[in-house]
């Protein structure tokens, strides 16, 4: 029992450590920052990809009343001028919007900000470009996530039976199979069809409905599930398939 105990907690310990990792080197990861002006401070995030189908409210936080910011936006790759937008000042929030844009277009954006006589611009003088997708919502996104983490951390406890006397990889590997296969061949693709905002309006290609860490995800896991029930280590073989998840979604996103 306190063996079980330890492999489980450890899987979970493994399971948070893997969750962080995939949200600093996501690069969907928000740019977030502050810029101080004397003694007070300015705080801002800036999204790189924005799913909804309102226009996009830039905002800075701050409780200096008397700071000016202008939003300024244009293009990718454009010669053009910047499209520019005064923030206005309400409740330590100083915020403009940028237009909503078609599904899958680009922006670049930037905020200059001023204050007596200081200026700073965030995130940087070239900006940073955003995707703009349809609405996904926050039922889906939840399921997809449980469906993520919930799949990495019965990989992850499926592995650690490498190191129990009487491991159960079969049964494990039967929850673990399920959750990746709810993931890749479900969630993925109901996610992508809201993004294109395809929904009653056109289908999306195959190509489209899919990425490659699902395609990868399954095709270790129909291979493990395999193996698991006809190699004689079942033990190393359950251990390499766990790492392999994790690398899977490492170098190739979620």
């Amino acid at each position: 029992m306190k063996q079980q105990i330890i492999l489980w907690a450890g899987a979970f310990v493994i399971t948070i450590i893997v969750s962080v990792l995939l949200r600093t080197i996501d690069p969907e990861k928000p740019i977030t920052g502050t810029v101080e002006f004397g003694h007070q401070k300015v705080g801002y995030k800036f999204d790189r990809v924005y799913r909804s189908d309102d226009d996009y409210k830039v905002m800075l936080f701050s409780d200096i009343k008397d700071l000016k910011a202008v939003l300024e936006y244009r293009e990718p790759g454009s010669n053009s001028d910047w499209k520019k937008a005064g923030m206005d000042f309400s409740n330590g929030i100083l915020s403009a919007t940028i237009p909503k844009q078609p599904t899958m277009s680009k922006v670049v954006y930037k905020v200059i900000m001023n204050y007596q006589e200081q200026s700073f611009t965030v995130p940087s003088e070239k900006g940073i470009t955003m995707k703009f997708l349809g609405r996904v919502s926050g039922q889906i996104m939840a399921w997809f996530y449980i469906a993520l983490f919930g799949g990495i951390f019965l990989s992850t406890r499926i592995g650690l039976e490498y190191f129990n006397e009487n491991e159960k990889i079969k049964k494990l590997s039967f929850f673990a199979f399920i959750s990746f296969v709810f993931y890749a061949m479900f969630l993925i693709p109901v996610k992508k069809t809201y993004e294109l905002s395809a929904l009653g309006k056109s289908i999306p290609q195959i190509t489209q409905l899919f990425n490659l860490t699902g395609i990868l995800i399954m095709i270790l896991w129909i291979g493990g599930i395999i193996s698991f029930f006809n190699v004689k280590n079942r033990k190393l073989m359950a251990l390499i398939v766990s790492v392999l998840t994790i690398l899977i979604f490492v170098i190739f996103g979620y």
